[in-house]
């Protein structure tokens, strides 16, 4: 095989590599939580371009636990399965319930199981509410919309592809000599 050919065939294999090195990073993000009541049981969930099927673990902690911080007490974790959405992201969602977690600021973490995508964002418990007597009537009750954080890209490909690409096109022209 002659050195001209070789050198054609390994660059061509070179830039399909870098090609495929820069693929779309993956990514996952968590809808707004907000505030919620101790003793409730909230839906935590979000957006992703992961394919259905993936799973993805999800870590609620007091904000302020660690080594040095043992008396702070509350949180949970788990699973969740990432589910088909429409044209332009996935779902996932996860149930919480809040009883026995103290009011305080909590941390929600987001990590892909089989990867390195993440996401996070924190929301407050606060005390529950006095039970009221209830009245005869209720009116509706309305909930505000919910929005999207801006999910937390990930880097995707390295840089190895590239370097292969300048080593293989170095060696070419200086055979070419």
């Amino acid at each position: 095989m002659n050195v001209r050919r070789f050198a054609g065939i390994a660059a061509a294999l070179v830039i399909a590599a870098c090609i495929c090195g820069t693929a779309a990073a993956q990514q996952t993000g968590i809808d707004d939580i907000g505030t919620v009541a101790a003793g409730e049981t909230v839906a935590i969930g979000g957006t992703t371009n992961l394919a259905p099927g993936n799973r993805l673990l999800i870590k609620v902690t007091p904000v302020g636990f660690g080594p040095g911080n043992a008396s702070v007490q509350g949180g949970t974790s788990g699973t969740a399965v990432v589910e088909e959405g429409n044209n332009t992201a996935n779902t996932w969602s996860f149930d919480v319930d809040t009883t026995g977690f103290e009011p305080g600021e909590y941390s929600v973490t987001v990590e892909w199981v089989e990867g390195d995508a993440t996401a996070s964002t924190t929301f407050t418990v606060v005390e529950a509410a006095p039970a009221t007597p209830t009245p005869t009537a209720t009116p509706a009750a309305t909930t505000p919309p919910t929005t999207m954080a801006s999910p937390t890209p990930t880097a995707a490909g390295s840089v190895l592809p590239a370097a292969a690409l300048a080593a293989g096109l170095a060696g070419y022209l200086v055979r070419r000599r």
